[in-house]
């Protein structure tokens, strides 16, 4: 999962791709448990306790702008005013 949620925490993402990387992870999902439906799938992702990806994303995105306004670099100072 990090590997495809790698640098979404800098980049806007729409309802629309969360959707899109949503039927990735149930993809994967349906072939690592061997199972026919989306809906068995979705249960074992739950299951093993995934996160939801807009909630990942979500999680991802906060650490990465409280990470950024705690930096002591210039230019993520003068960023950092634009975002509060």
């Amino acid at each position: 999962m990090p590997v495809l949620l790698y640098g979404l925490d800098a980049c806007p993402v729409s309802p629309r791709q969360h959707r899109s990387l949503n039927r990735v992870v149930v993809s994967c999902a349906r072939n690592i448990f061997n199972v026919n439906t989306s809906d068995i799938a979705a249960e074992c992702i739950q299951t093993c306790g995934v996160d939801d990806i807009a909630d990942a994303v979500a999680m991802r995105k906060d650490k990465f702008i409280r990470i950024y306004l705690l930096s002591s670099s210039i230019v993520c100072g003068i960023c950092s005013l634009i975002v509060n």
